[in-house]
């Protein structure tokens, strides 16, 4: 399962998908998921920036914006239980 937007589909191993649902984030795999939320954080502003120069809707990149913030908070919580001191 993979995001599909204007850049192809994003097929990391995001927390919403099917793959990452039963993965825990631990200490030991806790730069891999950093590494892949920061991808695919990347992957959703480009396809918010074509998005916005091709006049696609505002409701898409809302939902795009929303699902970045979601990462980032995923992101600062595994930080601070699994990041190193």
């Amino acid at each position: 399962m993979g995001h599909k937007g204007h850049y192809g589909k994003y097929t990391g191993n995001a927390k919403w998908s099917k793959d990452h649902a039963h993965t825990r984030v631990t200490k030991e795999n806790y730069k891999a998921t950093e590494r892949d939320d920061a991808a695919h954080i990347d992957y959703l502003k480009r396809d918010i920036i074509y998005d916005a120069h091709h006049g696609h809707s505002d409701k898409k990149m809302t939902s795009d914006e929303k699902h970045i913030s979601k990462l980032a908070g995923d992101m600062k919580y595994d930080k601070k239980h699994h990041g190193s001191a």
